[in-house]
């Protein structure tokens, strides 16, 4: 259990298996390996035990998932402009087509991504009414390496380092705008536990 700033969190590590050692399964090193069953059996052992292990992230659920249209305001040859997309979030990104059925088709590439890993904010945000007018529009915001290229525009500002680009996205309700957020924030969440 975490504490930060009044805000309490629950781990996400889950005990997926433990060790039990039995004094005569061990083996002592004192120059040859030999076995310690001469131990008494509450006796503390002392000294070191050299042992290797691995750690991974295990996923205990199933990773959240989520489909739909959204409208995505994109850049076009240096004009912003709103494209509704049929939109599939797997893997902690969101993969966008033009239709439905090309998701299910397996020769066509998606028209585009958008990696969560790459996630500046820690929760998905409503967009202002300063920045959007558009009704159920949120806002994630993704920060990557600068490319050769990379160039400030509606969408993005480049430094020369690193290029943030603004991803405004708008769900057709109110409900389903939630369902959106609710959805993007579970990843956003598994993601940011696992990078701090």
């Amino acid at each position: 259990l975490a504490t930060t700033a009044g805000y309490c969190s629950t781990s996400l590590f889950v005990l997926t298996n433990d060790v039990k050692m039995i004094t005569n399964q061990l083996w002592c090193a004192n120059g040859s390996p030999t076995k310690c069953e001469k131990a008494p059996f509450h006796s503390p052992f002392e000294g070191t035990i050299n042992l290797a292990m691995s750690a991974k992230e295990a996923i205990t659920s199933q990773p959240p998932s989520h489909k739909g249209f959204l409208t995505i305001f994109q850049e076009e040859s240096g004009l912003g402009a709103w494209n509704r997309r049929w939109c599939s979030v797997q893997d902690n990104k969101i993969y966008y087509w033009l239709y439905p059925e090309d998701e299910v088709n397996q020769n066509k590439e998606p028209h585009g991504e958008i990696d969560l890993r790459k996630c500046k904010n820690e929760q998905v945000s409503i967009a202002s009414r300063l920045d959007c007018a558009r009704p159920n529009t949120f806002v994630l915001i993704l920060l990557t390496a600068a490319q050769p290229g990379d160039r400030t525009s509606i969408i993005t500002e480049s430094n020369g380092k690193t290029t943030q680009t603004k991803y405004m996205l708008a769900a057709d309700s109110k409900e389903e705008r939630k369902q959106w957020m609710e959805v993007l924030n579970k990843c956003l969440q598994s993601i940011h536990s696992w990078n701090h």
